[in-house]
């Protein structure tokens, strides 16, 4: 491997360091579909089964479909999952994460374990990833002139295997013994190199610029899109055998199959399953029509695969199809095997011995001991919730609306006052709602004497908290003044930058004399993300959990002793500030987003608009609760 390619891979440790790399978790079985675009289907063809698969989504979740049509949910990320792989032998899956900027990442996932092998960043964004014929090696295919990165799959090591650089390549795939490396790179070249010597051993020109990429008739032949047409190449000399046209065509191959398959949406019309038949090894038919399906209202096919005669879809709205390539001359209907069966709970309180938790069009009011659901108040679209004595407070992050209070004995909804800009976020303090808004301004709203004012205002703020008559405002340190701390004497006004390291803080709470928080430091030496403690007398911060990496939207949660995060996304714990010890809990299919406490249970919001019940002192998940479209709870 060049070194320029080493340079550009970054190891994505995400361990910390009090605690061990991997923890126990737990999948859902269940037909709920994905909660966003579903962004790849790849064959699990193992133990004989043709119809075992796994999607993917912008969701962040992995489900593997079995042939009962029930699907394994587990949740490994919070971005966006565009690019997936399988080896199917050992039931490990490979995905590309993103968020489309800054974050590249390749995570591989032992799905009988639901735990994570290794993971690796990269500095450019992914183009390919596949696995070799055997298994042997992860191949991730990158936007960069070196091209190709070789890992080994049993523990991410980075291999290297070819010595001329690939270029950028949308497609790779190895022969079946492993020896003979083929790409296709959007320039339109063929390339086949020899993985023994990692050297280039032949080179073909083809057509440029295709997508969707992939090969089929046992790598004979290689077939894309392009301009609305689909195309079918020699992968042995990079001829153009045929082209057919096609409205937005969805390449279906199995790389098994001697003919190819392809899914035409012709807009209101319907869609229509093509077939290219291979007519004597080197031709190719022109389409044939196998299957004709109705228009599928409101959504749109967007990704599928096929293995033998078996094809799995997915759809813009996260739902999954299955269908097979046999002829039928009927005009179908696409019935999907998912269903959007839970209404998902956007924010929670505490509420002395019960929960308040929050739909779109309700709030509801229930706790894990007596498991009923009572529904105190409609909800006009609001999404975060705030408990303030007999009453609860409702906002919307990232808007405009009007801030609300809800009287639970009158069940009257009075609105305290509208943000000015996008609100970010809303505490109480005594009887001040401290609130900021648009990275910008922090304001008090005074619920005794109903009087708004604006304490301070700024550039890059997170979030702030008041001590004792004094405004604590965590900030980037990218701004003036350059601390990421400030502290604001409500009194005089004045504003002293703290000395405290870091390049951001955020995620502030605070008791009467101590204040608690999340800094990230990341520069070209080091990315590192600290759960702290501040102590306003002797100015003074404590390192209480540290992360070897970077994670800018970590929670705080604190009650009595216990401050509860999930900084590094994937758990929270919760750390004894007088004891000093931490524990982490057992996650659930989603991944953890808030947490509320009272004196016995200890709830999980989960992703995926789920929650998750504790015993406070104890690890294991009780139950996960997801609540029914009639406002019930379902339990796993």
């Amino acid at each position: 491997m060049t070194k320029n390619i080493q340079k550009k891979i970054i190891s994505s440790i995400l361990a910390l360091l009090l605690f061990p790399s991997f923890f126990s978790a737990q999948s859902h079985i269940s037909t709920q579909s994905h909660q966003a675009a579903v962004t790849a289907i790849v064959p699990a063809n193992y133990g004989g089964s043709q119809k075992t698969f796994f999607s993917t989504g912008n969701d962040g979740f992995i489900i593997k479909w079995t042939d009962d049509d029930q699907g394994e949910h587990y949740q490994i990320t919070d971005l966006q999952i565009k690019l997936a792989a399988v080896y199917a032998e050992k039931n490990i899956i490979a995905v590309y994460e993103t968020d489309s900027g800054l974050i590249n990442r390749v995570s591989v996932w032992d799905f009988n374990t639901l735990t994570r092998k290794y993971a690796k960043r990269f500095s450019d964004s992914v183009t390919s990833l596949s696995f070799s014929a055997n298994g042997t090696y992860l191949i991730a295919g990158t936007a960069t002139v070196d091209g190709a990165v070789f890992m080994r799959t049993s523990d991410g090591t980075i291999v290297d295997k070819i010595k001329d650089p690939t270029g950028i390549i949308s497609y790779a795939s190895t022969s079946s013994s492993e020896k003979t490396f083929l790409t296709y790179s959007p320039t339109g070249t063929i390339c086949y190199y020899n993985m023994q010597t990692g050297k280039l051993k032949g080179k073909f020109s083809a057509e440029q610029r295709l997508s969707q990429v992939t090969t089929f008739g046992n790598d004979m032949f290689l077939a894309g899109v392009k301009d609305n047409a689909v195309y079918v190449i020699s992968a042995l000399n990079g001829k153009t055998i045929s082209t057919a046209s096609a409205a937005l065509p969805l390449i279906l191959a199995d790389k098994a199959d001697q003919n190819l398959y392809y899914l035409e949406n012709n807009g209101i019309s319907g869609y229509t399953l093509q077939k290219l038949t291979n007519t004597d090894g080197k031709n190719f038919s022109a389409p044939r029509i196998t299957r004709k399906f109705k228009m599928l209202p409101g959504d749109t096919i967007c990704s599928g695969t096929k293995q033998g005669a078996n094809i799995m879809l997915g759809s813009q709205s996260g739902a999954l199809f299955r269908t097979d390539s046999t002829s039928d001359t009927s005009i179908l209907s696409f019935y999907p095997l998912t269903e959007n069966i839970y209404d998902r709970i956007y924010d929670l309180a505490v509420a002395g011995n019960d929960f308040y938790f929050l739909t779109d069009k309700a709030v509801y009011q229930s706790s894990y001991d007596d498991g009923t659901v009572n529904k105190v108040a409609e909800n006009a679209g609001q999404t975060q919730i705030t408990t303030y004595g007999k009453s609860i407070i409702l906002w919307s992050k990232g808007t405009r609306k009007p801030v609300q209070l809800l009287d639970l004995v009158t069940k009257q909804f009075t609105t305290l006052f509208t943000p000015q800009t996008n609100i970010q976020s809303l505490r109480i303090s005594g009887t001040v709602l401290l609130e900021m808004e648009s990275n910008s301004f922090v304001n008090a709203y005074h619920l005794d004497t109903q009087q708004f004012e604006q304490l301070y205002s700024g550039a890059a703020l997170q979030d702030a908290v008041i001590i004792d008559n004094t405004l604590y405002i965590s900030k980037s340190s990218a701004t003036m003044p350059n601390s990421p701390l400030l502290s604001v004497n409500l009194t005089t006004q004045e504003t002293v930058p703290l000395k405290i390291d870091g390049n951001v803080i955020y995620s502030l709470n605070c008791t009467e004399d101590s204040m608690y928080g999340i800094a990230v430091k990341s520069d070209e030496t080091e990315k590192k993300t600290i759960l702290f403690s501040f102590n306003p007398a002797t100015k003074e911060t404590t390192t209480l959990l540290s992360l070897s990496d970077e994670d800018t939207a970590a929670f705080t949660c604190l009650y009595g002793n216990e401050i509860y995060t999930n900084i590094g996304k994937d758990k929270v714990f919760s750390y004894n500030i007088s004891n000093r010890r931490a524990i982490n809990y057992n996650r659930s299919a989603s991944l953890p987003v808030k947490t509320a406490r009272n004196d016995s249970r200890l709830v999980v919001l989960n992703r995926d608009g789920s929650v998750s019940w504790y015993n406070a002192d104890i690890q294991q998940v009780l139950a996960d609760w997801y609540l029914t479209r009639d406002g019930n709870w379902y339990e796993f």
